[in-house]
């Protein structure tokens, strides 16, 4: 471990993270405090992907609040691949629209089939989500703007910060789920098939 250890001069540099930006990250909880030798801070692997995740974040206009509820969520335990993961998830965000979740899946050994039932599946489910929020939206937040003065330009900027917040309550959402139905199977007889 000593050996990935960075000084924070280091640090900044391979992360582009300002010195200051780090320390008041650290105070903020988003990255862990540095790990002590002597009267010395060093920063690891699991500091630079804390960081990679924080930016992305900013990136995608969640606000430092947004960004501590997310960074919340994920134990301290986690290790610089769990976190790799939730960079992962958040690629729709980016704007990135060929994504192949059928081919993608298939290059991973599933078959066609079973593939594509899970992209109809995706596509179901975020076709829903776009529906049920854009009534809310509609009947509930627009009438809200509207009353305190607000344009349609400032309901569109309003809606394009709600996309990166979607895909956290919606990743978050999705993971409380996988965790629960692990946690039935492991509760039920031996032998039966494993949940998705």
């Amino acid at each position: 471990m000593d050996t990935e250890l960075l000084t924070l001069d280091e640090l900044t540099e391979r992360t582009g993270v300002s010195a200051r930006n780090v320390r008041f990250y650290a105070s903020r909880g988003l990255v862990p405090a540095p790990v002590r030798r002597g009267r010395s801070g060093y920063y690891g692997p699991d500091h630079i992907a804390r960081l990679e995740l924080v930016r992305e974040l900013q990136g995608h206009g969640f606000t430092l609040s947004a960004i501590e509820k997310y960074v919340e969520r994920i134990p301290a335990t986690a290790t610089p691949s769990d976190i790799a993961r939730h960079l992962s998830l958040l690629a729709p965000v980016t704007g990135d629209r060929d994504v192949d979740v059928s081919g993608d899946l298939s290059g991973m050994g599933i078959s066609p089939d079973a593939a594509q039932a899970v992209a109809e599946v995706y596509a179901a489910h975020g076709r829903q989500v776009a529906e049920e929020l854009s009534e809310i939206v509609r009947t509930k937040v627009w009438p809200q703007f509207r009353e305190a003065g607000y344009t349609a330009e400032q309901l569109r900027e309003f809606i394009h910060r709600l996309k990166p917040l979607t895909i956290a309550g919606l990743v978050t959402a999705y993971e409380q789920a996988i965790d629960e139905s692990h946690a039935a199977y492991e509760r039920k007889q031996p032998g039966e098939a494993p949940p998705t």
